[in-house]
């Protein structure tokens, strides 16, 4: 069970993940060796799942950001694994998931470098995997908020 200590630690991780197990402590107000203690047993039953450097998309060279809703002509069990076994192949789709709604059965967050090479991913890579049916594209023009993390306080 997570308690407020280990919430403020995941919360001050997740802004920034080269915290020293010193700072965790100060912070949180626990001793280092306890903050030590608490980021090894979340890591340990796999809360925290790993460590990694924001980057700026755009500043990376990835201008185009898309989020593609797809739609599958069959069902089974089968085909939405080739599907997924598939779509983890393709490293522009940097997210995911399965949806309910009718917009979609999946919905893929896709990055690319300009719109040729979206048009690339889209029209020769996610259209022509095997059951795919329909699939439409909604392009982010701005981003008003991007969460550092998960919203622990809620």
């Amino acid at each position: 069970m997570i308690d407020e200590s280990d919430k403020k630690i995941l919360d001050l991780l997740q802004r920034d993940g080269r915290l020293t197990n010193a700072e965790i402590a100060d912070r949180v107000g626990l001793s280092v060796s306890a903050a030590h203690r608490r980021v090894k047993q979340l890591e340990a039953e796999g809360v925290i799942t790993g460590y990694s450097a924001k980057v700026d998309r755009s500043a990376a060279g990835l201008n185009v950001l898309a989020y593609i809703f797809v739609k599958l002509d069959f069902h089974t069990e089968e085909h939405l694994a080739i599907f997924e076994k598939q779509v983890n192949l393709i490293d522009e789709v940097v997210s995911c998931s399965a949806i309910s709604g009718a917009a979609g059965d999946y919905i893929l967050q896709v990055v690319a470098r300009d719109m040729d090479a979206f048009a690339e991913v889209a029209l020769k890579k996610l259209v022509r995997l095997p059951g795919v049916k329909d699939s439409s594209s909604n392009f982010v023009l701005s981003t008003m908020k991007q969460s550092a993390g998960w919203p622990l306080s809620i």
